[in-house]
């Protein structure tokens, strides 16, 4: 478990990385780095509402592959893989279309004209990252699966170190180049996924995997497949787009629309640390899925409810652990990113939120990772869909209403009930 599980986690928590070090490096501009804060981050949660369903899509890849390698099918394996690859390419030409949408869309989140303005610039150049990213995540979903996690992380931890140094090079305006402030950022994300997609097609297609799954013997449309890898992976695809849809609306919406842009920084600042929360137990529970996946395909259940419970005790006590963090150093860690104190007061009392849920959060990330890794898709999804609509935003919207003298901790405390509820 652990062995799957580190590699997995430090791929995951690069990518946070990436985006935490690049609103770090905006934080620090010498000009309007308050607006930058403030646009960054619904600009990116706007474009994953977009890129998590056919990343969430393409996942489930790692289930099919897991499962024919238990059953020695290897070569399946490869034609699964290539399967999830046509949908990444499918939905990065499909994205494209939200280009002239995405002013639109920005003036809807009513946000302060300034803000907008970054919003778009930001987005419109990511947007361009949603083949590389979904195509990627096809590609390593493979590797998870024949349970080589190693090749991910370092295709990650490149990716990532390439990010930071054109993102410092283009946001400040180093060398040659002028000072593109945010939208310097969205070129260092670009380039540092579109080099992982390479990497990663590569050791594919032409590394020591070649022999045993024949990948470049396998890349023709397999209408069968195609059809299970959508069957069994859209449920997911569709959760996973309600999920972002949800914190969307509760990120622009909830917080920044009707508490303001204060609010909406400190959520924003809060949210970096919730980061290094969940994005790390999204890696355990990667790995979980490929464990119990090729127990269940080498028909051992006993063997696929034992690695549960060890997830289930590393999640549990790596959220215990953070929890106590954030309860006695929460004020400093906000001050790390913004000094306003009004900023800090506000995103205090968000982590004392997360505080509440954290453990609640590690039972439910393990749990739904075995039932991924089981193939059982549907019933989860439609649980998810419905709770954090009715709870985040019906609870988070009515609390706002009902307790306006709360702020923002109105919305936040409906999160962590649904949160509490999921588990």
């Amino acid at each position: 478990m652990i062995a799957m599980a580190v590699p997995m986690v430090i791929t995951l928590c690069s990518r946070m990385l990436m985006d935490l070090a690049d609103f770090f490096m905006i934080s620090r501009l010498p000009v309007g780095a308050d607006i930058a804060q403030a646009a960054i981050l619904p600009a990116q949660i706007t474009l994953w509402t977009f890129i998590v369903t056919g990343m969430a899509t393409v996942s489930i890849n790692s289930t099919f592959v897991s499962q024919s390698t238990g059953r020695g099918r290897d070569r399946d394996a490869g034609v699964y893989t290539w399967q999830a690859v046509y949908i990444g390419g499918f939905y990065g030409l499909l994205g494209l279309m939200l280009y002239p949408l995405l002013p639109g869309i920005f003036e809807l989140i009513d946000h302060a004209p300034e803000v907008q303005a970054l919003e778009v610039i930001y987005a419109r150049i990511c947007l361009l990252t949603v083949g590389p990213t979904i195509i990627t995540e096809a590609f390593a979903s493979f590797f998870n699966g024949v349970h080589r996690p190693k090749v991910t992380m370092w295709s990650a931890i490149e990716a990532n170190l390439l990010n930071v140094v054109v993102s410092m090079v283009l946001i400040f305006g180093w060398w040659i180049f002028p000072a593109m402030g945010i939208a310097g950022a969205a070129w260092g994300t670009l380039i540092g996924v579109v080099y992982r997609m390479v990497r990663l097609g590569v050791t594919f297609g032409w590394g020591r995997f070649a022999a045993g799954y024949a990948p470049r013997a396998t890349w023709r449309l397999d209408w069968v497949k195609l059809r299970s890898v959508l069957r069994t992976g859209l449920p997911q695809g569709l959760q996973a787009t309600s999920d972002v849809c949800v914190w969307m609306v509760f990120i622009n919406v909830l917080t920044g629309q009707m508490f303001g842009q204060t609010a909406l920084v400190a959520s924003n600042v809060a949210w970096q640390y919730l980061r290094i929360s969940f994005m790390p137990t999204f890696g355990i529970g990667i790995a979980l899925t490929a464990l119990v996946g090729k127990a269940i395909g080498q028909r051992d259940f006993d063997l696929a409810r034992r690695y549960t419970r060890i997830a289930l005790g590393i999640l549990i006590g790596y959220m215990a652990l953070l929890s106590l963090v954030y309860y006695l150093r929460r004020y400093w860690l906000i001050e790390l990113f913004n000094d306003d104190l009004a900023v800090i007061a506000i995103g205090g009392g968000v982590m004392i939120c997360a505080v509440v849920w954290q453990v609640f959060d590690g039972a439910a990330i393990g749990y739904h990772a075995a039932l991924k890794g089981a193939g059982d898709t549907f019933w989860p999804a439609v649980l998810f869909i419905i709770s954090h609509w009715v709870i985040v935003i019906g609870g988070g919207y009515a609390m706002a209403k009902l307790y306006p003298d709360l702020g923002i901790l109105g919305p936040w405390m409906a999160a962590a009930t649904l949160i509490i509820f999921l588990s």
